[in-house]
């Protein structure tokens, strides 16, 4: 069997990206919400929709370094806001594997819980989103 705890800790390489405008409209056409909030020409009054900040590919599987992604699927998905994103903001992701828990299931044998979080600062540092993943998969 595959020991997951050791990656308690490990840290993805760090993701900066800003939020552009018309990249807020685009995700918003395509999620078919056309909310004012989404689609103002005036950028202090522009919102991001809530799960906006998935669009961006940050290296999340790759920072967890499993040997076989094929035997993990995703279970639970958190968001904590703590602000709107807004267009101009500044981004950094910050990722870290931040627990692992061993089961036995029912009927699929032993499991591992992968807990990875997620951290969105603007550019002055403060906290935007807090994202935790739990990735499931058989050890």
């Amino acid at each position: 069997m595959i020991d997951y705890k050791p990656m308690i800790g490990m840290r993805g390489k760090e993701f900066k990206c800003t939020v552009e405008a018309g990249k807020i409209k685009e995700y918003a056409a395509s999620v078919d919400d056309w909310s004012d909030f989404y689609f103002s020409d005036d950028k202090s009054a522009q919102y991001a929709p809530p799960t906006f900040s998935h669009i961006y590919r940050s290296g999340k599987m790759e920072a967890m370094h499993l040997a076989d992604l094929s035997r993990f699927v995703q279970g639970e998905h958190e968001i904590i806001y703590h602000r709107p994103l807004r267009a101009g903001d500044e981004l950094t992701y910050h990722l870290e594997i931040i627990s692992v828990t061993e089961k036995e299931g029912r009927s699929s044998g032993p499991m591992a819980l992968i807990v990875l979080e997620t951290i969105l600062r603007d550019k002055n540092g403060e906290s935007v989103q807090t994202i935790h993943q739990t990735f499931v998969g058989r050890r």
